[in-house]
């Protein structure tokens, strides 16, 4: 069994939005999203129910749905209508579970008004590429990804 993460590269004016989050006695910067959360009907429309019984349902778009969900439940932010994949990775996480996760990316054309939920999100903070290549607080595959990023403006 396998968890899927969806996360997504929010840029405004060139630079990318990163959460502060705790990790043992580490402080790490790492982008908003979650996990996929299975058979949610509050987070995507019904397209088809095989069974009369309902047991059997597909969704449309749920890494999608996941990334609105999330963004919106830790910064209270509407997302555009726009947005790309970026990348996908594949680890073993501490706990020794498989997981895919999945990134997108979206470009703000305005400053958003953030509201960070101090249960999930201690602080936020904006980083330029460069920014993030240096900092020790940004995981390996976020820099080796960031690397080749061509934004098209």
């Amino acid at each position: 069994m396998f968890i899927c993460k969806s996360r997504i590269l929010i840029e405004y004016l060139g630079k990318f939005l990163l959460l502060e989050r705790q990790f043992g006695d580490r402080i790490m910067f790492i982008l908003p999203g979650g996990k996929v959360e299975p058979f949610d009907e509050t987070q995507s429309e019904v397209v088809r129910q095989r069974s009369s019984d309902g047991r059997e349902r597909n969704y449309d778009d749920v890494l999608l749905n996941t990334i609105r969900r999330e963004v919106y439940e830790e910064l209270k932010i509407n997302l555009p209508h726009i947005i790309d994949y970026f990348c996908s990775s594949f680890f073993i996480n501490t706990q020794e579970e498989q997981v895919i996760d999945v990134v997108f990316y979206t470009k703000l054309l305005e400053h958003p008004q953030i509201v960070a939920d101090g249960d999930e999100v201690r602080s936020f903070v904006w980083m330029d590429q460069k920014e993030i290549l240096a900092s020790n607080q940004i995981h390996d595959w976020l820099k080796k990804a960031l690397k080749v990023f061509d934004r098209i403006d």
